[in-house]
């Protein structure tokens, strides 16, 4: 497969310009697509719909990686924004809307009695499992295989590890994701495989005296989408009651997707924590940190915990957050959302049934996984990790060259405003791709 084949010259030469001041020629790692040969360099958005450079649109299926819940430009999101910029653009100040917000969230996600807002996800959870420490007196931290919690030193373990080093299934190897981690980190975290009631009993037995928090994402997106095996989550619930560690759901990606409660409401399990992301600000950078009163009070001013920031709670975010969850909360977003997901995932089940490609589709809400190459139910990270990556890069290539973009990533999902047509034309592309990965030998 040669990538030079679908890329777009301006945006060649846009990578080319960029790549002389910004590392790569991008501003985060993650912003490249090596299926299409260079960024997608946008020049706007407008619903369900990406234009690069070129002017050309396309049918948007990352979905700024899930944050965009309520698709682009939406008028709401707008005309909150406006607000906040006819405020003055004051920031790292209060304002009413600030504890607006916060009593929002509290109505409608299950362990929220107060909040504290952030920027991004990173920061946030970092700050979370923070105060988990802070409220326990206590160090380590358990973590799933595959669960991916921001950027820090602490937390960045064990999200995609080469199989090679990931150590034995059941007991994982604590891998680094990055260079520059310190490798005393290491020793105060616990890697476990995800669904292994076994491992995860195990490893409270020997050392639930010492654990902080048990830290996970309810659903799995960041492996595409791994759910929760029926009782799992309810055993985390039990055993940090047992042991007197803080069960820690990070929804940055969950939050808000598959209901108003956001996962935990959906799943019927209740954390202690939990960090609120991504579709909570529909695209502007803000996140939550959320809990019990009890944990929420060690934060200062009023306990020892500190998390605080110049730009935490910005008014044009808070206001767009607001919006967003008005919108959210309005009658039949929900059913219209898992109406078009019923009609858009049914399609893709028979393109593939059809075309003769073995590939995996598992899906929550309007968000999905693919794995190409593997097939039966996937419940945990190695074999998420074992798809053909050569297949799903001829996938996304394809999709480009049909006016459909996907980013090569673990998840992929639409908006709530990505109406028939655009499903169905993301559809019409899918097909064509399928047919692509199958001509060029990568069925299997």
């Amino acid at each position: 497969m040669n990538p030079a084949a679908a890329a777009d010259p301006s945006a060649l030469a846009q990578l080319a310009r960029a790549s002389r001041y910004l590392p790569g020629g991008v501003c985060a790692s993650a912003r490249r697509n090596d299926a299409i040969g260079h960024p997608f360099f946008v020049s706007r958005g407008d619903g369900p719909w990406l234009y690069d450079l070129q002017g050309r649109a396309f049918v948007d299926m990352s979905t700024s990686h899930g944050a965009s819940l309520l698709g682009h430009n939406h008028p709401r999101i707008k005309a909150a924004v406006q607000q906040a910029l006819d405020m003055g653009i004051v920031c790292s100040a209060e304002t009413v809307h600030h504890a607006r917000l916060a009593e929002r969230v509290t109505e409608l996600v299950p362990c929220a009695d107060m909040v504290r807002f952030g920027g991004s996800g990173t920061e946030t959870v970092m700050h979370g499992l923070r105060l988990a420490r802070c409220a326990t007196g206590r160090e380590k931290l358990v973590k799933f295989e595959g669960h991916f919690h921001g950027y820090s030193d602490a937390l960045n373990y064990s999200v995609m590890p080469p199989l090679a080093q990931a150590g034995p299934a059941h007991t994982p190897t604590p891998y680094a994701e990055s260079s520059g981690v310190p490798a005393n980190t290491r020793d105060h975290v616990i890697v476990l495989p995800f669904n292994d009631p076994h491992a995860l009993e195990a490893a409270f037995a020997a050392h639930g005296g010492e654990i902080a928090a048990l830290l996970l994402e309810p659903i799995n997106y960041d492996q595409g989408c791994v759910m929760p095996q029926p009782g799992f989550l309810e055993l985390c619930r039990q055993l940090c009651d047992r042991h007197g560690s803080v069960l820690f759901f990070d929804e940055v990606l969950t939050a808000f997707r598959v209901g108003p409660g956001s996962a935990q409401q959906a799943l019927g399990v209740t954390p202690d924590l939990c960090v609120l992301g991504k579709a909570f600000g529909a695209g502007m950078p803000i996140s939550a940190l959320a809990g019990r009163r009890a944990l929420m009070e060690h934060l200062q001013p009023l306990g020892s915990c500190q998390m605080s920031g110049t730009f935490l709670a910005h008014p044009t975010a808070v206001l767009a957050a607001l919006a967003a969850l008005e919108e959210y909360s309005s009658p039949g977003f929900y059913e219209r959302l898992d109406a078009a997901c019923a009609d858009f995932y049914a399609g893709f089940a028979s393109l593939i049934e059809r075309s003769g490609v073995t590939l995996r589709l598992q899906h929550a809400g309007p968000r999905f996984g693919l794995y190409f190459g593997v097939a039966g139910p996937i419940q945990e990270y190695r074999k998420a990790a074992s798809k053909n990556h050569d297949a799903e890069r001829c996938f996304v290539r394809g999709c480009y060259e049909r006016g459909v973009y996907f980013q090569p990533a673990a998840h992929h999902g639409f908006s709530a405003v990505h109406g028939k047509r655009e499903l169905d034309q993301a559809l019409d592309a899918i097909a064509g791709a399928l047919a692509d990965v199958q001509a060029a030998g990568l069925a299997s």
